[in-house]
């Protein structure tokens, strides 16, 4: 996770799958069933700690700046599908 109500050096071992994180927002946010993916899955609670003190995030460089991608004249290609 990454959040700065991530609980610090957490592994979870609980079974997470994408319909996590519609259960999560169904669940922070008092909402019914949004879908059927969500039924079974797990709402990611054990990965935050929302009474904790918001972590700093890190800053990460990065090889290239956003002007690089801003600028960017190079010719779209189709995405690799084999």
């Amino acid at each position: 996770m990454v959040s700065p109500y991530a609980s610090s050096a957490y592994v979870s071992h609980a079974t997470h799958d994408f319909g996590s994180i519609l259960k999560f927002v169904e669940e922070t946010f008092p909402l019914g069933a949004l879908g059927y993916a969500d039924t079974r899955a797990d709402d990611l609670a054990d990965c935050f700690d929302f009474h904790q003190t918001p972590l700093p995030l890190p800053t990460i460089a990065a090889p290239v700046s956003a002007a690089h991608f801003l600028n960017d004249q190079s010719v779209a290609l189709d995405p690799d599908d084999d």
